[in-house]
This record gives structure tokens, sequence and C-alpha cells, in this order.
């Protein structure tokens, strides 16, 4: 089968992260976990995790763990419902790890079936700033970066999602990294390792290539893979055409942090010849530009809201997978800020519209 996936990061595995996923194999059986979630989602890139550094466990400085809605406020929003949702649905973590005077710490985790969340502090241990004049962009993003950063949840499928630094408190040296992460399969709960190395800040401009390493690390931490899950299924089997085209819905998941939907276009999509050379350089031709927009990205997707305003989610990533005679697809994102579901009046995919039923 001939599958095209659309990820925000690349998927590579270097030795070390082969390395950890053998011992994640053999460790699985008795892992220890603090629950179970069961789980169903989507996309591309994969996790997995290098090692090399110091690791440890805490609660940080203070020994007192945030609430998990304290930690993402600043991420998902923090009015007193997001608060109650994101502390019902997330864990604080506290794992730390400290390398090059710097240290790492996992401060809390929200996730659903296909989705999860991790926001970590990045701080020096003199109590000086990362960087002088480190000062965020119109969106609130730090010029930083790790050239590898982020958790391995030993999930063997594909991921998609993005990560970014903001600063929660401008107060404190203290600076925030937050990764955001789809599955194309449900998630499992677990132990999840996470390894960062080189920590840069941007120089000048949004230029990768004209950076400074602030520190090599590397840093590594290991904490519980664990969360409850409040996905909720809508109904599905709806007919509907997508430019032209017969499509079914087979699937629509919703949860305070992500959407999923899965449907199958019932005509087969063929890629060029010379798609394998594309994917290779990155740059897609025209001919599978315009079935990727035909079967994908043309897909009318939205959220009605109670109040009457609309989510737009028609951008969210996904997987192509064209089969014998049909095309499956799934979309699936984290959304911007945690949603009380009783509060969505129902979702559109393509032109079928949903009713949402949430007490």
């Amino acid at each position: 089968m001939n599958h095209y996936r659309k990820s925000m990061d690349a998927l590579r595995f270097t030795p070390e992260q082969k390395r950890d996923m053998v011992e994640e194999l053999l460790s699985a059986g008795t892992a220890r976990r603090r629950k179970t979630i069961p789980m169903r989602r989507i996309l591309s890139v994969a996790a997995a995790a290098a090692l090399v550094a110091a690791m440890g466990v805490g609660a940080g400085a203070s020994g007192v763990l945030r609430s998990a809605g304290d930690v993402f406020a600043g991420v998902f929003g923090g009015t007193p419902a997001q608060t109650e949702i994101i502390d019902r649905i997330g864990y604080p973590i506290g794992a730390s790890a400290s390398a090059d005077g710097i240290t790492i710490t996992a401060d809390a985790i929200v996730g659903d079936t296909y989705s999860y969340a991790i926001i970590y502090t990045v701080a020096r241990d003199d109590g000086k700033p990362l960087a002088e004049n480190l000062e965020p962009n119109e969106n609130g993003l730090l010029p930083l970066n790790f050239s590898q950063g982020g958790a391995s949840v030993f999930h063997l499928g594909g991921m998609h999602g993005g990560t970014y630094f903001f600063d929660a408190d401008p107060s404190d040296n203290a600076v925030q990294y937050v990764e955001q992460m789809s599955a194309d399969s449900p998630l499992k709960a677990g132990t999840a390792r996470a390894t960062f190395r080189d920590l840069n800040v941007w120089t000048t401009g949004d230029d990768m290539d004209q950076k400074t390493t602030l520190a090599a690390g590397p840093w590594r931490l290991k904490f519980d893979f664990a969360f409850e899950d409040a996905t909720v299924s809508l109904p599905a089997g709806q007919t509907f055409t997508l430019n032209g085209m017969e499509a079914t819905v087979d699937a629509v998941l919703l949860s305070p942090l992500s959407f999923h939907v899965t449907y199958t276009v019932q005509e087969e999509l063929e890629w060029s010849a010379s798609r394998d050379k594309s994917e290779e350089t990155g740059q897609m031709n025209a001919h599978d530009k315009e079935q990727t927009r035909l079967y994908f990205e043309s897909l009318p997707l939205s959220l009605q809201m109670k109040d009457g305003s609309t989510l737009e989610l028609s951008n969210a990533g996904g997987s192509i997978d064209p089969q014998e005679g049909k095309t499956v697809c799934q979309k699936s994102n984290v959304f911007s800020s945690i949603l009380d579901l009783s509060q969505v009046e129902s979702m559109t995919v393509g032109d079928v519209t949903i009713p949402v039923d949430v007490k």
C-alpha cells in the first residue's frame, strides 16, 4: 500500500534511539503505570529517544509539584473551566535532568486517545537568563530550539505535531518548552523517555542555520506516560461529496484536547511515478500537490460552538492511504485551547453536520 503522511517533523532514528526502543520492548512487561488509558487516533513522524546524559527525577527546587491546570494555563487557557478540565485529564510530572549548568524539568502532561502535550521548564542553574536579549516574536514564541528534543512514548506508528518555546513568567529566569503530538493509532500508557541535545538560540531572524549553541547537553528524562482519556465518539457512517467524489465518514472522535476524523473517498488516489523522489527532496510535484488538495486539504472541517462561534479545523495534519478502489484519509490536531465539550454544538465534516451531545 502506498501511504502519504503529512507532518511537521522528519522521521529519523539514531543508533541511540534504536537502543532505547529495544530497551523499552524488553521492559514493557514490567513498566510502572500510574493509570491505564484506553485509546484510539493519527499521523507522521515518530518519537524515539537517544541517551547520554545526566538523568534525575525530582519535583523541582521547591519540592512542590504544580497542578497540570496551572502549568498549562499559558498554553491552553487558564479560565476556571479550562483549569478544571486540564486537572481532570492531566497529571503533574516533576522529572528533571541537569547538564552544562542547565536543568530541564518535565512539568506536566495532558492527553487523550491519540494526542498528548507535555510542557517542560528550561533554566540555568545559576539563576541567570538562558541568553541575553531573549525576546519573543509577534506570536509570543522565543527564538530557541533543540537539535533533538522530545519524548519517546514508544509508539511504533506515525506521529505529527510540533514544539516551541515561550516564557510563561518573564520575572524569572526559566522558559517553557511545549511538545504537542498526534498519533495514527491509539497511544498506550507506560514510560516516556525524553532526550534533549544542543539548546540553540537563533542569532538573526528565523534562519535555523544562523544560531548559537548555548549548551550541548544531553539531558535525559524518564517519567510516566499517563493521563485520563476524555475522548467521545460521535455518530459516523454518513456519506458526502468531496470535489465530485463520494465519501463516507468512518469515525469522528472529540476530546477537550484534540479531534480525529477518518473518512474514505470511494476513488483511489494515484501518486505520480516520481513521488518517491519527491519525498526524498521534500518537494512535492504539481500532480501530487493537486491530488493532496482534492482528497485531503480541501475537506471542510469545523466545530460549531453554542455561543455561535466557529472553530475552523481544515488545516489539520493527517494521512492519505490509497487502497484498491478507494482512499482512506485521517485528519487530526491538538486544539489551541482546551475545550469544554458541553459547549460544542456540532462538528461539520464535508457537508455533514454531526450533533455533539456531551453533558
